[in-house]
């Protein structure tokens, strides 16, 4: 017999003897094995709580595998393939990054912008929104599930990833996650953020179906959640076992060359007062400002997220339309 109470115990040992687990606080390290168990056991913590001596023999093997991968320093979501943004449980594998309860200030603010930009628009006009660098999807898909259960449906975007990869996770996340009808707004391609333009005029002059609705492709809103993190940081970061994509977090010597990337090549390709949204460090986002300023946005301004942390930066462009 094996009860919920051995899997706990069990759990909480191999945890505090791992060399990547035994500093955390106990009461994090419970969390997770209860995760586990609720993933396995398709049941809810609570029912955890109120059923201590159930026998649950049948998922032994597979929750004690899984409860070994986890000491090895393996995120909890890479080994449950899951993993909860903005209310919804998206798919997730090592080769995207793991979505964070931060990146949720990104959705929040793209909407905001839309449901004020979108509603000045005419029926015929599609409010068209980037997102350069997709991993798993949990930005693009997030805003247009939200945009759909409000009603506003005349947004359209494009997702982008150089990773092919991870296209295939964000195609599969909208495939479960959207209605048949806002997947046939969004359009998931491969290109690479440090060319944008070049990518984006081979997807016009496509024969995609995409090409047919981005023409010229010039864009409302580019929400973007680029690698940030300075490279020393990231290798201390990945030494912890976490085993997220170097590719999705390593933004050069100080952090900023997706930001600057960012800011000196979308310009071009927004609309006139068309806005640039960028998650940033709280380490660099004073530096983020002046490179948004230097690149001649206006009205430049940083968010906090709710630990009070610099996390977003904003800036309108003013470029002016061309043919």
């Amino acid at each position: 017999m094996f009860t919920v109470a051995d899997a706990r115990r069990f759990a909480i040992e191999l945890f505090t003897q791992s060399a990547m687990l035994k500093t955390q606080r106990r009461s994090s390290l419970l969390l997770d094995a209860d995760v586990l168990l609720q993933r396995f056991l398709n049941k809810p913590r609570a029912w955890l709580f109120a059923h201590d001596d159930a026998d649950i023999s049948s998922i032994r093997e597979a929750f004690c595998a899984a409860v070994e991968r986890r000491c090895t320093g393996l995120p909890i979501a890479y080994i449950t393939g899951e993993k909860d943004f903005w209310g919804l449980p998206f798919h997730v594998t090592p080769d995207v990054l793991i979505p964070k309860p931060d990146t949720e200030l990104l959705v929040e603010r793209s909407l905001a912008i839309v449901r004020e930009k979108a509603a000045a628009l005419p029926p015929e006009r599609p409010f068209f929104i980037l997102d350069p660098c997709t991993g798993s999807g949990c930005v693009a898909i997030s805003l247009l599930h939200t945009l759909e259960a409000e009603g506003i449906k005349n947004s359209s975007c494009i997702a982008i990833d150089i990773s092919p990869a991870a296209l295939s996770i964000a195609r599969l996340n909208a495939e479960r996650l959207l209605s048949a009808e806002t997947q046939r707004r969004l359009y998931i391609i491969a290109g690479d953020m440090r060319t944008l333009p070049e990518t984006l005029v081979r997807l016009r002059e496509s024969s995609s179906p995409s090409s047919l609705i981005f023409k010229p492709i010039r864009f409302d809103l580019i929400a973007a959640n680029p690698p940030y993190v300075p490279s020393a940081l990231t290798q201390k970061l990945l030494q912890d076992g976490r085993s997220e994509p170097i590719l999705a977090l390593d933004g050069g010597s100080d952090g900023l060359d997706f930001i600057r990337i960012l800011a000196n090549n979308t310009r071009t390709v927004l609309n006139h007062n068309g806005v640039l949204l960028s998650e940033v460090g709280e380490y660099h986002s004073q530096a983020a400002r002046r490179i948004f300023e230097s690149a001649g946005f206006s009205d430049v301004r940083i968010h906090q997220d709710l630990a009070g942390q610099d996390r977003l930066i904003e800036g309108i462009s003013e470029q002016p339309l061309q043919g």
